[in-house]
This record gives C-alpha cells, sequence and structure tokens, in this order.
C-alpha cells in the first residue's frame, strides 16, 4: 500500500471519491469497437457491436500512433479526423450506442465534444493537465487511460484534477504498462505488462469505477478472452475492448483485435 497516499487519506485531503448516485452508471459498462473510424465501415461495425452486448462505441476519429508515417493509408493518417467524427455521428444515430472517442487536446473538446457521450484520454494524455483541467469543467464523462508509466498516485492525482474542476462522471481505465520487453517480432508474449493488480490496489483510495482495457495490456487477441474474465473476477467495473469485422486488416492494432464471436463470448 502507498504510504504516501494512505498518509493522504488518514487525514481527509484525497478528493477522489464520487456519489455513484449522482455519475454516469458505469457498473459492467462494456465498450467495443475497432481502434479507429476507418471508413463508412463504422456504421454497420456500430450495429454489431449493440448485438455483441455493448453498452458503448469505441473508434478514434483522432488516433495518435507511434510511428504516424507507416499510418498513412488510404487517406487515414491517424485517423479520419473530422470525417471521422462525421461518420461517427451517423453510426451514433444509426445503433443508438453512445460514443467513446479520444480528445487529445483543450482546444478540440468543442469539436470532439459534438459527438463524444465519453471522453476518453489516451495513455499519451494521461498527465497533460491542460487537458485534464478542461474536462474538469465539462459534464461529458471522462475514461481516463492510464499512462503506461503512471504509478498509484499518478493515477490517483489525475482523476483528483477532473474531479476538483467539477466534472464528477470519471472512471479510471487500466491498458497495461511497461514491463519486459516485449519482442513481438521474435516471441509473442505481451505488448504491455497487464496491470490487473491496479484494480484491488485502486479500489483501497478511491470508488471511482475501473475500466479494464484487456486489448492493449496484452496486444494479443489470443490473451483478451482469459485477460477480461480475470480483470472483472478481480473487481473491473467494465471494459473496453477492441472488436473488428476483418481483425487481420484493421488498420491500427491488427494483433490485438478480436472477432464479433469472441466479443459476444466475453460480453454474455
Amino acid at each position: 500500500m502507498n504510504e504516501y497516499i494512505q498518509s493522504l487519506k488518514d487525514q481527509g485531503k484525497l478528493n477522489i471519491s464520487i456519489d455513484p448516485n449522482e455519475t454516469f452508471n458505469w457498473d459492467y459498462f462494456k465498450i467495443a469497437g475497432p481502434c479507429s473510424v476507418e471508413g463508412e465501415s463504422i456504421i454497420e461495425i456500430a450495429k454489431e457491436m449493440k448485438r455483441c452486448g455493448a453498452d458503448a462505441l469505441r473508434a478514434g476519429a483522432y488516433k495518435p500512433c507511434t510511428f504516424p508515417i507507416t499510418k498513412e493509408t488510404n487517406g487515414w493518417k491517424e485517423g479520419l479526423r473530422k470525417e471521422g467524427l462525421e461518420l461517427l455521428k451517423i453510426a451514433k444515430k444509426e445503433s443508438g450506442l453512445p460514443i467513446v472517442t479520444e480528445v487529445m487536446d483543450a482546444s478540440m473538446i468543442d469539436e470532439v465534444g459534438e459527438v463524444a457521450d465519453v471522453f476518453q484520454i489516451g495513455t499519451r494524455n494521461f498527465q497533460n493537465y491542460t487537458l485534464l483541467d478542461a474536462l474538469g469543467k465539462q459534464d461529458t464523462p471522462v475514461l481516463l487511460k492510464r499512462g503506461t508509466w503512471g504509478t498509484l498516485d499518478e493515477i490517483l492525482g489525475a482523476a483528483e484534477r477532473i474531479l476538483v474542476g467539477g466534472n464528477r462522471n470519471i472512471a479510471i481505465c487500466l491498458r497495461g504498462v511497461v514491463g519486459m520487453p516485449s519482442y513481438r517480432h521474435i516471441y509473442p508474449t505481451t505488448r504491455w505488462a497487464p496491470d490487473l493488480m491496479m484494480i484491488p490496489a485502486l479500489k483501497e483510495f478511491t470508488n471511482i469505477p475501473i475500466i479494464y482495457d484487456p486489448s492493449h495490456a496484452t496486444g494479443y487477441r489470443k490473451f483478451v478472452e482469459p485477460v477480461s474474465n480475470a480483470a472483472m473476477a478481480i473487481g473491473a467495473d467494465g471494459l473496453i475492448i477492441e472488436s473488428h469485422p476483418t481483425p487481420d486488416l484493421s488498420i491500427s492494432d491488427p494483433a490485438q483485435a478480436i472477432d464479433y464471436t469472441t466479443l459476444s463470448r466475453i460480453f454474455k
């Protein structure tokens, strides 16, 4: 147990509790969809996600990549951006699913907010304090992804920045952390070190809901189902999973995308 965080808790100086009756209902909240909006296919994908049992559609209109040049495919360059947002609007209307999508900068909140029912803070923006402070002034729910380096106190500190701004509609997303090197071209281990232990650790200090991302945590579709089951078994409040009609052809993160049959089995 983190002694510093425990001392703050004992002194009553932590502002990281929420009233579940006054916030978005994250209880067993199931989010699914492709890593990014690839085109008009997102409309039919949204309908399939609903049939598979998803409560919300995930897809990035803006999609920051580690190697952006390698992702320039058929007009897709780190997402379809404004075109992607327009397609998400249609997908939302035709499927009835709320939209979870990433906002990358405080200046983009109004634009993305025209579509997003939940703002996702990506792992790279985990400690973008300008963005966190700005989202704290919004009413729209926020899904705060843990940075790949984020410690327990850094997770709670990032969440607190949003809460003290007045936005109590927040969930923490755990998505794996830096661990042993993963040489995927040599031996398929996992993309990141799955951070399952952080679920009960966080619940020692906060009642903020925890959404687990087994897709990024593992990086391989064969591990997504067992790690999803493990996360729910030890206290996660929901899941966010990458799913695609033809996983191997996904523009972004194909190795970790799962098919609809597997998704339905996880969400059953």
